[in-house]
């Protein structure tokens, strides 16, 4: 094992829980990394120092080295000093300087390229935690928000060029752990207390600290994403600290810990029982009766207790290889875009074409109850997931085989109930099955699914939940019975209300993990662009698409995303991701000979004619229609929904990056 180590922490009570006296570690005992190497049979890793000094002896290199240093930086001590930070002298020996002290041991570990790589194709690579230290020089100092925000992007390109120079000599498994939630360090909660009781959270966590270093770790999971395109070979593992912590304070109890969870174990007073001029070490402060009850030791470093738990999590999800299948069921709320089968098991005759050939020829040789020539990008994440494709709701009523997940979308539904278009004499609707009836028939189902709170955290723990999309139908109805785009934008706070209660509900229910996907750019839509055909040039952007339908969406995606920063501050510790389908397919519309695509890039594939092949008489499957000869090279499909090409470049979009944030957890399987 070869990871970047002991911290320099030489005083009791430190070290007393498991070693029974101070051994370097910043703890009352064990560090996550101790916990990983008892879970892979390994001893402890010795310190780089040990064997620079000749204390350790150059037989135990085998078992791995740790350069971690307390107080270390990813960025250059230079960086603090030129910044007038009162930096720790340890921010010298930053991850660069921990990356050269492992190239000048390679000879005492492997001596050739061939045999390094054999030794490497079989070690655990750890890259962190590190970055904190940087923003906590500043923090310390209440240097302003907007300042240290600057440096995320530095901090990030030093931890993936350290990465990259790893991955270049043969490493292929690299675990990079995120940031910390520092809103609930002490000694930063100390340092910015205010009686402001709304810059908390339910766990007592500063807010905004918070924020910032989740933001950060979205950035740093982006560029890991990028890393994984660059190395294919390679297994780059983001292990997710943050969130791993900040259960912690969200549900003490569960994880034994006691009620007052935010105070420190060791310290000497004060509201969170840290005071920076009699810290843990110092002379009269002595530790708590029992450690095992608090998350915090000493102001900035966690308890054993907490190691013990994040290393658990890391291990089960990570380690052990739990990792290549992050999601043991998928469910699914949304409308034809991800309907697998409700809409036709409803017995709905509304549409009935799409019970017909050429729907489904491309993939199932038959109509699979999708609107597509093929797969639908739910299918395609399924499949990422190693699931099997999502059996709609209405087949799976009574729970038999639901537990790896179920489809609750159904085509033509909204995110608002059915009535609203009514009582404004707009439709009708093809379906009643709205978003909210949908969150209803997973509550219906929910006890065939688990019996006990207990069960159920467990489950769905491990499940994730696909808000949508949802709302495009909400606009579809009004914009084809009025033609008037600015008729759209007074529905937006509603559709958005309703499908943010949905998200809610379905967190109450249980759910940590949600992906609540934004709408398409309707103005690149051949039925769109039917219906608003204008011949006016000055309507459509450089590639053909309708501006002011593109304009309202990004409007309505920008309110869609506000609304779900709120959700997160909301719901710590659960993960709540935006799925960008907009920018995921603008990309076939802008460049589409890039991805593929050559046939007529706005026009569908499969309809009745007309300047975009969209002739509402004659839709896909009615006998006057037409379908392409080669649907892979179009984008759409019959006006309105894609073709199993976009849907899948659409869904590799989301798994592989960059277009979920935070990203969606690493898949077993690319989408070919």
């Amino acid at each position: 094992m070869y990871l970047p180590a002991n911290p320099d922490c030489l005083v009791p009570p430190y070290g007393e829980t498991y070693f029974q006296h101070p051994n370097g570690r910043c703890s009352n005992g064990r560090l996550v990394i101790d916990f990983i190497a008892e879970y892979l049979g390994l001893p402890y890793v010795k310190p780089y120092m040990g064997f620079k000094n000749g204390v350790v002896g150059r037989e135990n290199m085998k078992h791995g080295v740790n350069f971690a240093v307390a107080g270390a930086t990813a960025l250059k001590s230079d960086f603090f000093e030129q910044k007038g930070f009162d930096a720790d002298a340890s921010s010298n020996y930053s991850i660069t300087v921990q990356l050269g002290w492992f190239k000048d041991i390679l000879p005492s570990i492997c001596n050739s390229p061939s045999s390094c790589k054999e030794v490497f194709q079989s070690s655990f690579f750890i890259v962190g935690p590190i970055g904190g230290n940087d923003f906590g020089y500043p923090l310390s100092g209440k240097i302003p928000l907007e300042e240290f925000k600057t440096y995320s992007s530095l901090i990030i390109s030093t931890i993936t060029s350290v990465i990259r120079d790893l991955l270049d000599l043969d490493a292929v498994t690299v675990l990079v752990p995120g940031s910390f939630p520092f809103g609930c360090n002490p000694s930063i909660l100390t340092i910015y207390e205010t009686k402001d009781e709304e810059k908390y959270d339910q766990g007592g966590c500063l807010k905004w600290i918070n924020e910032f270093f989740e933001h950060f770790n979205e950035m740093l999971q982006t560029e890991i994403n990028r890393l994984r395109e660059l190395y294919p070979h390679a297994n780059i593992i983001y292990a997710d600290y943050f969130n791993s912590v900040l259960q912690f304070y969200r549900s003490p109890q569960q994880f034994g810990f006691g009620e007052n969870v935010i105070k420190v174990c060791c310290g000497s007073g004060g509201t969170y029982n840290y005071n920076e001029t009699a810290m843990c070490g110092s002379s009269g402060v002595i530790s708590c009766d029992d450690p095992s009850k608090y998350v915090g030791w000493d102001g900035y470093h966690l308890t054993e207790a907490a190691y013990r738990w994040i290393a658990k999590d890391l291990f089960e999800r990570v380690v052990s290889g739990n990792s290549s299948l992050p999601y043991d069921a998928i469910f699914n709320f949304g409308d034809s875009l991800s309907d697998t089968g409700n809409f036709l098991a409803s017995g709905n005759k509304a549409f009935l074409e799409f019970n017909s050939l050429p729907y489904g020829e491309t993939f199932f040789k038959k109509p699979a109850g999708r609107f597509s020539d093929g797969r639908l990008s739910i299918d395609f994440i399924a499949e990422a997931y190693g699931l099997p494709y999502l059996p709609p709701y209405i087949n799976v009523a009574n729970g038999k085989n639901a537990q790896q997940g179920v489809n609750f979308a159904v085509a033509g539904a909204t995110a608002l109930d059915a009535k609203y278009f009514s009582q404004r004499g707009i439709g009708p609707v093809w379906t009643n099955n709205s978003l909210n009836v949908q969150v209803g028939w997973f509550k219906k189902l929910k006890p065939s699914l688990c019996k006990t709170k207990e069960e159920c955290n467990r489950y769905f723990n491990r499940s994730l939940f696909v808000v949508g999309e949802i709302g495009g139908n909400d606009h579809n109805y009004v914009a084809t019975a009025t033609r008037n785009v600015a008729q759209l934008r007074p529905m937006v706070p509603l559709v958005i209300e309703a499908i943010t209660k949905a998200t809610s509900e379905l967190i109450a229910e249980g759910a940590v993990e949600l992906m609540v996907p934004g709408n398409l750019p309707s103005g690149c839509s051949a039925m769109y662009l039917t219906t608003f055909l204008s011949k006016n040039k000055e309507d459509y952007d450089e590639h053909g698409c309708f501006k002011a339908l593109n304009e309202f969406v990004v409007y309505y995606n920008t309110q869609l995303i506000a609304a779900l920063k709120t959700l997160r501050r909301n719901n710590p510790g659960v993960r709540i991701i935006y799925g960008d389908y907009y920018g995921a397919a603008l990309r076939f519309f802008h460049a589409p000979n890039h991805y593929g695509f050559s046939g007529e890039t706005l026009s569908a594939c499969c309809g009745g004619g007309g300047p975009y092949n969209v002739n509402i008489s004659a839709g896909c499957g009615n006998i006057n229609s037409k379908v392409c000869p080669n649907p892979s090279i179009f984008a759409n499909w019959d006006g309105i929904h894609l073709t199993e090409a976009a849907n899948k470049l659409l869904a590799k979009g989301l798994i592989e990056g960059p277009f979920s944030k935070p990203p969606l957890k690493r898949s077993a399987f690319k989408i070919a």
